[in-house]
């Protein structure tokens, strides 16, 4: 059978959706990875035969509804995860109101949550559809556990560095303020929850008084601590140029979003944030977190992430805390408080991964029925045919208005086949699994992974 697995922002998704797509393969299915435009475009062109579209989320937006409903007429099942589901906001109640619907349930043949938080919250709220509900845990988790140490590369040094880990995407980013609160606008988020839309324009607002604040901090910490070496981070949707403006002067300071945040983790000593989920990342490798607070915020945004961390408002405190954990002066504080908070949050099978309960799922879903292959052919003739059209439209783009940046370039970057087969393989190895996969890239934004 065929597995559609949804990919919108490489840096956070594709290594654990990869994962998903080594056992999937594993288990006798054909995986397509790639974003919601190029999945869209193979189905409305037909090529897309009988299997399982695996989504990010099921916010319900035109677009995103004309698009599972299609899927649905076309013999294809979707199931979902909600990449933002259940760290983001600590009630979950406006968030989930927002992002959810009667309508989305009923398209949806699986929900799988993050942990017992989003579970229950999403079992009180949809009620009738519980069935649909799975305890699964997310496949990202999985590969924060000890025997994925390798595959980021992890090293034993003690010569680690501290990560600064950015979140201001809605301040700092490629899409105005504005727009983006029109779009959820026009898509009907704040008709469903009148409490999430002020949710949103208090987040906004906060980040535009955080950011600078934040900023100011950086330049004083990393010149207080010239012998340490920083790594700062900007969410993948950030401009990274306003990060480069300010500390590229700095020899101690690596500005880079390449790469999944865990391989930067796995060799920090320190994380520093505000109001990001990295936070539960750091959390779970025990590394000193810390939430650095210098306004007060009106917003529940990123609340759970600040619970989780060392909390600091003042630049001398955040350095003081620096020099304790440097010093090996450092215990962390309400340990058993933020160890319920993360198991609330996030949910950890004992005998299975999370990506193990999750294709387990997709296995009762198909019922072992088959499905016919996809023309692999046909599809990549499409593909460049299409690519051809995008690549004219880019460079009138440019030529008309040369600073405009097309925001989805942002999100799915260009990748070579080779790199997601050595991806692949490192996965199998620490999995023990020793069949051969075939890995095609069929375009810029597509691969198509087999077992042989």
């Amino acid at each position: 059978m065929n597995i559609y697995i949804l990919t919108e922002i490489t840096k956070r998704e594709l290594d654990s959706n990869l994962l998903l797509a080594c056992i999937a393969a594993e288990n006798n299915f054909d995986i397509i990875i790639s974003n919601s435009e190029t999945i869209k475009f193979l189905n409305d062109k037909k090529l897309l035969k009988k299997g399982l579209f695996h989504t990010k989320s099921l916010v319900h937006g035109d677009k995103k509804k004309q698009l599972h409903e299609s899927l649905k007429k076309n013999d294809i099942k979707i199931s979902s995860i909600d990449e933002e589901a259940g760290l983001v906001f600590k009630d979950l109640v406006p968030f989930s109101k927002a992002r959810f619907t009667e309508e989305d349930f009923k398209v949806a043949d699986k929900i799988f949550c993050w942990g017992r938080n989003d579970y229950e919250t999403l079992n009180s709220l949809f009620n009738n559809s519980k069935d649909k509900l799975v305890l699964s845990g997310s496949h990202r988790f999985d590969m924060m556990r000890k025997e994925f140490n390798n595959y980021w590369n992890f090293s034993n040094t003690k010569a680690k560095q501290i990560t600064i880990s950015g979140n201001f995407n809605l301040v700092n980013g490629f899409i105005h303020k504005s727009k983006i609160i029109s779009e959820m606008e026009r898509q009907g988020y704040f008709l469903r929850s009148d409490k999430f839309k002020n949710e949103i324009i208090n987040t906004i607002d906060d980040m535009e008084k955080k950011f600078p604040k934040f900023l100011e901090m950086l330049n004083i910490i990393i010149q207080r601590f010239p012998n340490e070496n920083f790594h700062l981070r900007p969410h993948p949707l950030e401009n990274i140029e306003t990060w480069q403006k300010h500390f590229s002067r700095f020899k101690n300071v690596k500005i880079s979003k390449d790469g999944n945040i865990n391989e930067q983790l796995v060799n920090s000593k320190i994380l520093i944030h505000n109001s990001c989920t990295s936070a539960f990342h750091s959390f779970f490798y025990k590394i000193p977190t810390i939430s650095y607070e210098p306004v007060e915020c009106t917003s529940d945004y990123g609340g759970p992430a600040n619970e989780l961390s060392e909390r600091v408002k003042k630049v001398d405190d955040l350095c003081d805390l620096i020099n304790k954990i440097i010093n090996n002066n450092y215990k962390i504080s309400n340990e058993e408080q933020k160890n319920n908070l993360f198991d609330h949050k996030v949910y950890k099978s004992e005998s299975k991964y999370s990506t193990e309960i999750i294709v387990d799922e997709w296995k009762k879903i198909s019922n072992f029925s088959t499905s016919n292959q996809l023309d692999l052919k046909k599809i990549k003739l499409e593909l460049f045919k299409k690519k051809l059209i995008y690549n004219l439209k880019r460079i009138t783009l440019k030529i008309l208005k040369p600073f405009k940046t097309l925001y989805y370039d942002k999100k799915f970057e260009d990748l070579d086949e080779s790199i997601i087969y050595t991806k692949i393989k490192k996965a199998q190895m620490i999995l023990n699994i020793r069949s051969k996969l075939t890995v095609k890239k069929i375009s810029d934004r597509c691969f198509f992974i087999r077992k042989i």
